[in-house]
């Protein structure tokens, strides 16, 4: 059986596979984190340009605002729901489409489900609610030696190490879809 043909169907090489630590969890979330951070000021200026070209449409008004930031300040939890909106979106897409953001590709992490299969949206969905913005991964710390975090444990899924080989392949059957 080819390389691609074993991870289009995710064996039990998988569920056996070791558990991602607490260390490598939490290098991939931060490198995860500067690339969200990028998304998020381009969505940003994305979000002020629409809100001027409203206001230049006649469809909202900056009279009585300082300026657009101070229009969008007053109605912030808009923005606050994008932004949450572009934070869920970038791990769903990620877990769903190959099991790893650009974060734990780097850091050679892949999410399955326990039995080695792939992620479904509704079990990427359960874990990004109750990830706490990778606090989740504090649980760690308290059931030592398990390797399941608080958002592994409520979705079924787990975080596994991948080796150098399987790296590798995974990458380059994902990038060949």
């Amino acid at each position: 059986m080819s390389n691609s043909e074993t991870l289009s169907q995710p064996s039990s090489e998988f569920a056996t596979a070791p558990r991602a630590g607490l260390w490598r969890r939490l290098a991939a979330l931060f490198y995860d984190w500067l690339i969200l951070i990028a998304l998020w000021m381009l969505a940003m200026a994305l979000g002020l340009g629409v809100v001027a070209l409203l206001n230049s449409a006649g469809l909202i008004s900056f009279a009585g605002y300082a300026d657009p930031a101070a229009y969008v300040a007053a109605h912030k939890i808009w923005f606050q729901l994008y932004s949450l909106a572009l934070f869920i979106g970038f791990y769903l897409y990620f877990w769903c489409k190959g099991g790893q953001t650009l974060g734990m590709r780097s850091w050679r992490i892949l999410l399955v489900q326990q039995n080695g299969k792939p992620v479904s949206l509704k079990q990427a969905a359960i874990r990004a609610s109750t990830a706490l913005f990778g606090l989740g991964n504090l649980w760690l710390l308290i059931r030592w030696g398990k390797g399941l975090a608080l958002q592994d444990q409520l979705s079924k899924t787990q975080m596994i190490v991948l080796t150098k080989q399987q790296s590798s392949a995974l990458n380059l059957y994902t990038n060949a879809r």
